[in-house]
């Protein structure tokens, strides 16, 4: 039997500080990209609304609602900080399909009166997730006071969708900052994190380890976006390992877009370069000398490890002089798994030329198990991407963990 669902997240807009405008795209970028992340096949979930969505689950009679739950931390963290519970709910319908519809279709004065009056929901079962000592459960969803008007300031409260507020429609919408882990096949732990950062608007988020079509288009913005990532989780609590900032290599070698980066990088906390790395992307087959030699020398006033990203299994290592850069990482191709794997074991078979110049080697874009044991077969030192480490908002570096329990979905 498949399990059914509508999950609604419930938001506390008064106290956010957004016009529905934003609040509503902001909690439905970040609710999709977490359910993307954890929401594992074959498992399915789709967007109704801003903040609606209909989830599947073919294995169960019911859902399993340990990851819900933590969505309703993590955009109660986002959203409010630590500030005190219940600023946002988790809201969820569960029963047949058809009355599981019926309830996403419901707008917020319907919702808000069947609270009111269960007798006018479909047959199922409205609760709430919430997590109670570390264990996630269903709980009876609170009703309004009995006999209390179900007016608009109620629903908006606890079922918003993102009423439009044309005046606010250029306000702009916060960042989606993230990290994603760095594995260290040969002892099974995190070593470090790479950082991306997410405009509000984008479609989709951006990540420097899964590929072109997590690209940004705007290089330079989302370079400056990490640092000032970076920046912020440097002055927190938390950080154990290094930070590899994204540092785009056309953008770099060109004299007019240098200054930008020199300003990027002299923002970064001196007292802090122990921690952080450049992961330098957008690197050719056949990179000038003197151009390595100038991004050398701009990046390690700043960064203690520089990675270079390459697109070609064959990339002539050779020719690099010796720790020339700290690490060298492959990005696995589009196609299909053959040639993805055929590129792969073609980086592997070079690695002994890594050794011997004492650059580390690395593989990116690792999508799935196949991939991520065929890296640790080749003895493929360092991997990262979304088989390996999904979106994380907090660092992952320094954590031990078994190979045979990746991908990391939630730190």
């Amino acid at each position: 039997m498949t399990a059914v669902a509508c999950l609604r997240v419930a938001v506390d807009v008064e106290k956010t500080g957004l016009s529905p405008a934003v609040l509503g795209p902001l909690v439905a970028k970040f609710s999709g990209i977490y359910l993307e992340s954890r929401w594992q096949w074959p498992r399915q979930f789709a967007p109704l609304t801003h903040y609606s969505f209909l989830l599947t689950d073919p294995r169960a009679d019911e859902l399993d609602v340990q990851e819900l739950a933590r969505l309703g931390e993590e955009l109660q963290t986002r959203l409010f900080g630590e500030g005190e519970a219940g600023d946002v709910r988790l809201l969820l319908f569960e029963g047949a399909p058809e009355a599981v519809q019926a309830f996403a279709a419901m707008d917020e004065a319907a919702v808000g009166r069947a609270l009111l009056d269960p007798s006018l929901l479909a047959p199922g079962r409205l609760s709430r997730v919430e997590t109670s000592e570390g264990v996630a459960r269903r709980a009876e969803e609170a009703l309004p006071p009995a006999g209390g008007e179900v007016g608009p300031n109620w629903v908006e409260q606890h079922l918003a969708r993102g009423a439009t507020d044309k005046a606010a429609a250029d306000q702009p919408m916060p960042q989606l900052e993230g990290v994603q882990g760095i594995y260290f096949t040969l002892r099974g732990v995190f070593v470090g994190d790479v950082v991306s950062s997410t405009p509000g608007a984008a479609k989709t988020h951006y990540s420097l380890v899964e590929g072109d079509e997590h690209m940004p288009a705007d290089t330079q913005a989302f370079d400056l976006d990490c640092a000032a990532a970076a920046v912020r989780l440097l002055s927190e609590p938390g950080v154990h390992a290094m930070l590899y900032l994204p540092v785009c290599y056309s953008n770099l070698v060109r004299a007019s877009g240098r200054t930008a980066y020199e300003t990027m990088l002299a923002t970064l906390p001196a007292a802090h370069k122990g921690l952080l790395a450049a992961a330098v992307y957008d690197v050719p087959r056949d990179p000038a000398f003197s151009a390595l030699a100038m991004i050398k020398a701009t990046l390690s006033r700043y960064v203690t490890n520089i990675d270079l990203r390459t697109q070609d299994p064959g990339f002539e290592i050779e020719k690099l002089p010796p720790q020339a850069v700290t690490s060298v990482t492959l990005v696995l191709p589009h196609g299909d798994q053959r040639a993805r794997l055929a590129a792969l074991r073609r980086f592997a078979d070079r690695l002994h030329l890594y050794r011997k110049k004492q650059i580390w080697a690395a593989v990116t874009n690792v999508r799935n198990r196949l991939e991520l044991d065929a890296c640790i077969a080749a003895h493929v030192p360092f991997v990262t991407g979304p088989g390996v480490c999904r979106l994380q908002m907090a660092p992952v570096g320094g954590r031990m963990q078994p190979p045979e329990t990746l991908p990391l979905l939630a730190a």
